[in-house]
């Protein structure tokens, strides 16, 4: 039977729109493929399936349950087996070349037309129940397969493990299944030395346009001793339904790889569940370019070696992927079970039950001595588990592609490992955004997650939305753990109405602009332990954050109206600290902003910067301190007023604060003067008297001022000889004014 070898182009021409179906086991047929253990999917699978570690709502639990219910799915036992062995001749030329299946596979390959879907496919001889077995152990040399189009079963296991095996040169290849009431599995093995992928390559693709005959599932194991590489233009779909697996010391895959392709008008309405299995290569595994759907919810998963890099990951806007990298130790083979022995069981039974009789205890219903106890093997049920310290899952960029389909709430895609690394390169991230708004999110259960790139939307660094379809970035790091860190090289620039929510033990971040026009939310109340942020630029912001390091905090104005502020609206903690603060100019008092604080234990700022027409409201923090400088940022032209309110505000020793009438400064509780200096600012002939709203405390000490040999001062006035004479100057007014002398201990 002749098969399509006529050159044909790369990309195979599809009615892009979906599938449905069910995930199938990754268990191979058993003849030379036993090296996948059993074990992997069923200890993976078994805590997903359990809602015990869900990534997302449709993510990671819907693609283990699908994964977990044909697991331990055995092979189809064929109706018949047909083997073909490569005689001499194949073992003495290694560097010719055979076309593999005119040489070998043809006299055991029907094909015909499929009526049905207008299309031409293959199979076994005898019918898609039949196996095909093809011991080519000893041939050397180059089999190129090419043009294997539509291949629907039944089996097929070929043994070439000392040569190479090239799949697609003049036309791609492609094994799938037809789905009947058996739910049969078409199971594909190749074992060579080498496997190259020239052209197309498809898993369990409909036959035709896909519009006839539905398929079932397809698995298809690549297995090669020394590597498995694809070039270019070699595109590998999978499709619903599809599982590759991959064993050997290195792959490479620089074509395309897309997970839950679709085939048919329509598919887009069910999701796709694929499963690619690297849990078997030694080395790296590298895919330059991996799509995951296709119009559609697809979820795929990766069950993934120590070490997977992926130059472009494209997501659709409602898929998920699911990298597992496996635990410290790698994957162990599961125990077998010792038979019990149910006969000496019984035997000791009867004894016990002779003695009793023997000692005059009535036996009601004497056991049957023949009747035997079945003991059923044990059920070892995995919980989730941690990647390995050295398992790695690096991204170089990551896209979401969507549509103009409008939903309630948006969509979500999804990316989730559990790898002890989840880096994101320099490529950074791009969310495409739509009417509803689109979100993201990216997730180490187990791990941390770095992203040295910048964040886009729409392709734009600082890209926004449009009220009601926000775009939402979501982070989170070690979910199960509640002990990893995400880490952002880069600055982070926010359009209006774009969000960032992180969650973490620790979070850092190099710089957080959300400045262009506001609105946005910045949530970081999943942080645990620590919120570490460079510099952090805000106008009319939600900043749901606690416990913090800011080391630059500005507040612009977003050029609205009144009112908009940046809002700090999670309690802050006790261990909260920026070390300076800048309040942006505001043009006038129409057009000001601030930041207020929800509530908070205590805030530290070592320089503080106010300037006209914005607003600086902490009266709901117990405490306040300032260690080094308060200061207006514009004191040669004071032609607006700020306004300062503080509850309990604290002067740190050799910090100093100039205040002026412009200063517009309340304290509604305590002031500390903590052998700090008040730097009065002379206005028109006058000071403006500082009000405390309780008690004002003036600490001070015996140090000496080396440059003037005096005391240090808690007060000063600048320009003292402009004050208009013979008036009274009032500089603090409290319920109560004390003074303690540190250096003594007095008071």
């Amino acid at each position: 039977m002749e098969i399509q070898q006529t050159h044909r182009k790369i990309n195979r021409p599809l009615v892009s729109l979906a599938l449905v179906g069910a995930l199938v086991s990754i268990t191979p047929q058993q003849s030379h493929a036993a090296f996948f253990t059993t074990v992997i999917i069923p200890a993976i699978v078994g805590g997903i399936a359990t809602g015990a570690a869900v990534g997302t709502v449709s993510g990671l639990l819907s693609w283990g349950l699908k994964q977990a219910e044909e697991a331990n799915k055995t092979p189809d036992k064929p109706d018949k087996v047909w083997r073909i062995q490569a005689g001499r001749g194949f073992n003495n030329f290694p560097h010719k070349e055979y076309d593999l299946y005119k040489s070998l596979l043809s006299s055991k390959i029907d094909g015909g037309w499929d009526w049905g879907n207008a299309a031409r496919h293959y199979w076994v001889k005898g019918g898609q129940w039949n196996k095909l077995e093809v011991d080519m152990k000893d041939a050397v040399g180059t089999y190129k397969l090419s043009g294997l189009i539509n291949f629907t079963g039944g089996d097929l296991d070929v043994n070439m493990q000392k040569a190479t095996l090239r799949l697609g040169q003049f036309n791609g290849n492609s094994f799938t299944s037809y789905k009947d009431s058996a739910d049969r599995t078409t199971r594909v093995d190749f074992n060579a030395k080498n496997i190259l992928i020239d052209n197309f390559l498809e898993i369990n693709n409909r036959v035709g346009s896909g519009a006839g005959r539905k398929a079932s599932s397809t698995v298809l194991t690549l297995q090669a001793s020394e590597g498995i590489t694809s070039s270019k233009n070699a595109e590998i779909s999978l499709y619903d339904g599809a599982t590759l697996n991959l064993a050997s010391s290195s792959v490479k895959l620089m074509g395309n790889v897309w997970m839950g392709r679709l085939q048919y008008v329509g598919a887009y309405l069910a999701p796709s569940y694929s499963t690619i299995n690297t849990s078997k290569v030694t080395g790296e595994v590298n895919f330059n370019h991996l799509t995951v759907g296709d119009h559609n919810a697809a979820q795929a998963g990766i069950i993934a070696s120590n070490k997977t890099h992926i130059g472009t990951l494209d997501l659709w806007q409602s898929a998920g992927l699911n990298i597992i990298a496996p635990p410290e130790g790698g994957y162990k083979d599961k125990p077998k079970d010792k038979p019990s022995n149910t006969t000496q069981n019984n035997a000791n039974n009867n004894q016990q039950n002779s003695a009793q009789n023997n000692n005059n205890t009535q036996v009601i219903n004497p056991p049957n001595s023949a009747q035997k106890t079945e003991i059923q093997p044990t059920q070892v049920i995995n919980g989730p588990f941690a990647g390995g310290k050295d398992t790695v899952v690096n991204i170089n960029r990551i896209n979401t592609n969507a549509d103009g389909t409008i939903r309630v709430g948006g969509y979500k895609a999804s990316l989730t490992t559990n790898a002890a690394h989840l880096h994101i390169g320099k490529g950074g991230i791009n969310l495409s955004n739509q009417a509803s708004g689109r979100s993201l999110l990216v997730e180490n259960l187990t791990g941390n997650i770095t992203v040295d790139g910048p964040l886009r939307v729409n392709n734009q660094v600082g890209g926004y939305a449009l009220a009601g379809s926000n775009a939402n970035f979501e982070f989170k790091a070690g979910t199960d753990t509640k002990n990893g860190t995400a880490t952002f090289n880069n600055d982070i620039s926010l359009g209006r109405f774009v969000n960032l929510k992180v969650d973490a033990h620790t979070a850092n971040f190099k710089g957080i602009d959300t400045g262009n026009g506001g609105f946005n939310t910045l949530d970081f109340s999943g942080v645990t332990d620590k919120v570490n942020i460079n510099k952090l630029i805000t106008a009319s912001t939600n900043v749901a954050i606690k416990n913090f390091n800011i080391n630059e905090l500005l507040v612009k104005t977003n050029g609205v109206s009144v009112g908009e502020y940046t809002h700090f609206s999670e309690d802050i903690g006790s261990q909260s600290r920026i070390n300076t603060v800048r309040l942006e100019t505001g043009t006038r008092s129409i057009f000001s902003g601030g930041v207020k604080f929800k509530s908070g234990e205590k805030l530290v700022i070592d320089e503080f910067y106010y300037s006209p027409w914005n607003y600086f409201d902490a009266r709901n923090i117990k405490n306040v301190e300032i260690t080094r400088k308060f200061a207006s940022s514009t004191p040669e032209n004071p032609w607006g007023t700020s306004k300062l309110m503080f509850n309990n505000l604290t002067l740190g020793q050799n910090a100093v604060m100039d205040y002026s009438q412009f200063s517009n400064l309340t304290i509604q509780g305590d002031f500390i003067n903590n052998q700090g200096t008040i730097n009065y600012l002379v206005r028109g002939g006058k000071v403006a008297t500082l009000n405390v709203g309780n008690a004002a405390a003036m600490m001070f000490n015996n140090d000496i001022d080396s440059a003037t040999g005096f005391y240090k001062p808690l007060i000063k006035i600048n320009s003292a000889q402009d004050l208009i004479k013979n008036t009274e100057h009032v500089l603090l007014k409290a319920k109560i004014i004390g003074y303690g002398n540190v250096s003594t201990g007095t008071n």
